[in-house]
């Protein structure tokens, strides 16, 4: 117990009120005595180590200090008071105290001779009736490793591997085209290569269907066959990457030297590729690699099954200031989501804007079900004692730096100074509590319908 704690612990008056369920606003009030007497005790501790010109470390005259670094001083006992009484409240509540912060606009003032007084919002736990999370039953259709499978997937190595050879039939969904263009497109002097090699190129491929650089080319290429000769506009659109090229219409004239496709391997080209010593050796090690992928899809299964038995029914009453966090993350993993899946911002953009309320929904369904198992989940962890040692956290950082391509070191300062390290904690906890309960399900596994 610090100084500042001794001085003013018994005289913080606090004033609870609940204006909503799960959420406590507390108004404290420290008298003005006690503020002068924390600010003279910030004082001398700074006085102790401070380094003034003209004075030994430590000796300069308190009434110095407080004249040249009284901004400090006062933010220093500000700090100290308020997590002084922050404290004091959560020891001696009754609730469960989830997170709290300062009242939006009404941030503290320290005024010496006055009283200190603040306001604090305290998200609580809600009360409810925990369902029986032991020996609960589910079924699950097995994943299982088959020969139809092996044969599936040696099948798709062979079309994945396989090369591109000439052939003379009109071009369809897959092919490449090696092609040559002109166009009547202008482009300034110091135009890229790259976009000069976009208007205009003596050796070039474009895939049927893939999304190529061009507007509208890949389209326009169905059906040709080699040697064909095509005209083709493309409007490349106003907020297009390249600026040489947006909002412009180029007019092309395209010439096919040749349209490949995408031929298979071998059975015996395959097992040259990746070292098997024969086909039935191929075979039974993509069989044993078959039968981990099941077990991990099994198990995932029963988690996911298991979690959604127990969760289905919750209707409690959740803290609104972490809601309303839960939900704004949602959103914004929404968007992240179709930015990844569609890449053209501007397009992402207007279905934002055009469905903005449908998203916000969505969020909010996604946010308040993810809120309810947690909250769930913690008070299981609570009852079962299951808590999290310090080398579990680290692992866990480990495995989050492999995913984010940082150092484990460098994530962990991150964490830390975003005030982020909580959040690593109850992932850590969250999910020995699902794992206990996972291990404590029965779960009967049934043949997967066809």
């Amino acid at each position: 117990m610090d100084i500042t704690e001794n001085l003013i612990l018994d005289f913080v008056r606090i004033e609870k009120k609940m204006p909503e369920p799960c959420l406590i606003q507390a108004n404290y009030t420290i008298p003005a005595d006690k503020v002068s007497q924390a600010y003279d005790r910030v004082t001398k501790e700074l006085a102790k180590h401070v380094k003034m010109a003209g004075f030994r470390p430590g000796k300069a005259p308190v009434s110095i200090v407080k004249t040249i670094h009284k901004k400090g001083i006062e933010e220093e006992t500000l700090k100290e008071l308020t997590s002084v009484s922050i404290r004091k409240f959560i020891k001696e509540a009754e609730e469960d105290v989830l997170v709290y912060s300062f009242v939006k606009d009404k941030s503290p003032e320290l005024k010496l001779g006055s009283d200190f007084t603040f306001e604090i919002r305290f998200n609580i736990a809600p009360e409810f009736e925990i369902p029986n999370y032991k020996g609960i039953f589910v079924q699950i259709e097995k994943n299982e490793a088959t020969d139809t499978k092996v044969e599936e997937r040696i099948k798709y190595s062979q079309e994945v591997y396989g090369k591109f050879e000439k052939v003379e039939d009109c071009a369809k969904e897959g092919d490449m085209l090696k092609v040559s263009y002109t166009s009547d497109a202008v482009l300034p002097e110091d135009a890229k290569e790259s976009v000069k090699r976009m208007v205009k190129s003596d050796m070039n491929y474009f895939w049927v269907n893939s999304n190529n650089m061009i507007p509208g080319i890949d389209k326009a290429i169905i059906g040709v066959k080699n040697n064909d000769e095509i005209k083709f506009k493309a409007e490349f659109p106003t907020n297009y990457d390249e600026t040489a090229l947006a909002g412009k219409t180029v007019n092309y004239d395209i010439k096919v030297v040749e349209v490949q496709r995408k031929g298979i391997i071998s059975s015996a080209e395959l097992c040259k590729r990746f070292g098997f010593e024969s086909v039935d050796d191929m075979k039974g090690k993509i069989k044993k690699q078959l039968e981990k992928e099941a077990e991990n899809t099994n198990k995932f299964a029963k988690r996911t099954k298991v979690i959604e038995a127990l969760t289905k029914d919750l209707t409690f009453p959740l803290p609104p200031d972490i809601l309303q966090g839960t939900i704004a993350n949602e959103f914004d993993s929404i968007i992240s989501t179709k930015m990844n899946q569609i890449k053209d911002q501007a397009l992402v953009k207007k279905e934002v804007e055009e469905n903005k309320e449908a998203l916000l929904n969505e969020a909010k369904e996604r946010a308040i079900k993810k809120l309810r198992n947690f909250i769930l989940l913690r008070k299981i962890g609570r009852i079962e004692k299951i808590d999290v040692a310090e080398h579990e956290v680290e692992k866990h950082i480990e495995s989050m730096s492999y995913y984010y391509g940082y150092k484990p070191n460098d994530l962990k300062k991150q964490l830390v100074s975003s005030g982020n390290m909580d959040r690593v904690f109850d992932d850590v906890l969250i999910n020995k509590v699902t794992d206990f309960i996972v291990e404590n399900a029965n779960a009967e596994y049934v043949t997967k319908s066809a």
